[in-house]
């Protein structure tokens, strides 16, 4: 059985509809402390620089918030940068800084490459941050916890002390995979975050199937919180969409490690400090060159 547990589409980073999930004066999900501090403002129930203005956890401590948000500073450095994602956070768009201070980044609208030293280069080259895919995946999932309704919290009962642990993925019923996927940006795209929480019954097993859009950055993640056995994760691969989306299955089981992209230019001589619009078959080389490294 299929049920529908969440679905919520923002568009344009608006504030509205706002929605918010959970009691605050129950436990704390996380924690189960009734006696915890809770902000003023809610908790946002995905991280903000995801795009995330509307979705909020009302029953989310300080403290675990907290903890949380240093989980999440590894899914940041997870994700690509915000010339394919078009993604605006907290403090607006994300640069990435190349050698020598150049940097590039990308707004709804364009795509802007600063070069700090005038120089004849056919490539740029740069990596992400270190980040930790215990973390990340952690990251994920407290986000799918963060919209249960709080009658399937008990189903969590045991992931929660896992999440909340610095355990790795031994004592997980399945295999640790998600899916990530990234379409080429177009300024005819929506500026449009959708979130889908399905739940699906069978020969007593619980699937969570989670999918996420955050502007052209996708997420596909199963988790089962319940089932003893392992479950074919690859068999929940998500289904080709029309929009010409690259989707690639994440093993988080690879530790710690970091994204490298490198840009093939055929802008010719950068001025000092000049900006330049890249093109699609440039960011199309973007793509070729990640895809290459992941699989390195």
């Amino acid at each position: 059985m299929l049920e529908l547990v969440f679905k919520h589409v923002q568009h344009n980073y608006n504030f509205f509809p706002k929605v918010e999930i959970g009691e605050r004066d129950s436990l704390c999900r996380f924690c189960k402390l009734n006696n915890v501090k809770f902000n003023k403002k809610k908790a946002h129930s995905f991280p903000e620089f995801l795009g995330n203005k509307s979705i909020f956890t009302a029953n989310e401590c300080d403290e675990c918030n907290a903890k949380f948000s240093k989980i999440e500073k590894n899914l940041s450095d997870f994700i690509p940068p915000t010339f394919i994602t078009r993604l605006k956070g907290k403090k607006g768009y994300r640069p990435n800084y190349l050698k020598g201070g150049s940097k590039i980044y990308g707004d709804d609208q364009f795509i802007t490459l600063i070069q700090e030293n005038s120089s004849e280069q056919s490539s740029l080259n740069f990596s992400s941050q270190a980040f930790d895919m215990v973390k990340v995946y952690k990251a994920i999932l407290k986000s799918l916890i963060s919209i249960l309704p709080d009658e399937k919290l008990k189903e969590f009962h045991p992931t929660l002390g896992w999440l909340t642990s610095n355990q790795n993925f031994e004592s997980l019923n399945h295999l640790p995979i998600f899916w990530c996927g990234y379409r080429m940006p177009d300024v005819n795209f929506p500026i449009k975050m959708e979130i889908e929480l399905t739940r699906e019954t069978s020969d007593n097993h619980i699937i969570y199937l989670l999918y996420c859009q955050f502007n052209n950055y996708f997420i596909f993640f199963p988790f089962s919180p319940t089932s003893k056995l392992f479950f074919k994760a690859e068999q929940l691969a998500p289904k080709t969409i029309a929009e010409n989306i690259h989707y690639e299955k994440v093993d988080c089981r690879d530790g710690i490690t970091s994204h490298s992209y490198k840009i093939n230019l055929s802008l010719g001589e950068p001025d000092i400090t000049s900006s330049e619009e890249l093109t699609i078959e440039q960011l199309n080389n973007i793509l070729k060159n990640r895809e290459r490294n992941s699989n390195q």
